[in-house]
């Protein structure tokens, strides 16, 4: 978009105290930003886009604008309707559902047969094996400490 400007740009352009307006308008219940220098008006891009950045509310904005140490600006709200609502997102808990469901499913496929193992009778971990196999592995250890242990 040739007639727009990205933050890095308007941020020298303050530094420099080049820009003469700065005017948010409104479009539906949304806001663009509009820089004055020079001869030349240009909107503010959105960072990855190239379009114009778009701020839902004009508290975000204006905290946008105080961070670059801008504390003077016009507000054009010809075009301001918040019943026409830009931004439409999916249902979250629908969304929310469908991301639980997977997660369920996958912790059954993970712990299942880990169940399945713990219910199968064995005589692995029976106390008279577990006492056993630590006498065997005390043994060793001693032995290694002081090799004249039998």
């Amino acid at each position: 978009m040739s007639d727009g400007i990205n933050h890095s740009a308007l941020k020298l352009l303050i530094e420099a105290g080049a820009v003469k307006t700065i005017t948010a308008f409104a479009d539906a219940d949304q806001w663009t930003l509009k820089i004055g220098f020079g001869e030349s008006e240009k909107i503010v891009l959105a960072k990855n886009s190239g379009k114009a950045r778009i701020w839902r509310k004009l508290d975000t904005l204006a905290k946008y604008l105080s961070g670059l140490g801008i504390i003077l600006f016009k507000i054009n709200m010809q075009d301001y309707d918040p019943s026409l609502k830009t931004l439409t997102r999916p249902d979250s808990a629908a969304t929310l559902k469908q991301a639980h469901k997977a997660h369920k499913k996958q912790q059954q496929m993970t712990t299942e047969p880990i169940v399945q193992h713990a219910a199968e009778p064995s005589d692995e971990l029976s106390p008279d094996k577990i006492k056993v196999s630590w006498e065997e592995r005390r043994a060793r250890i001693l032995q290694q400490e002081d090799p004249r242990v039998k």
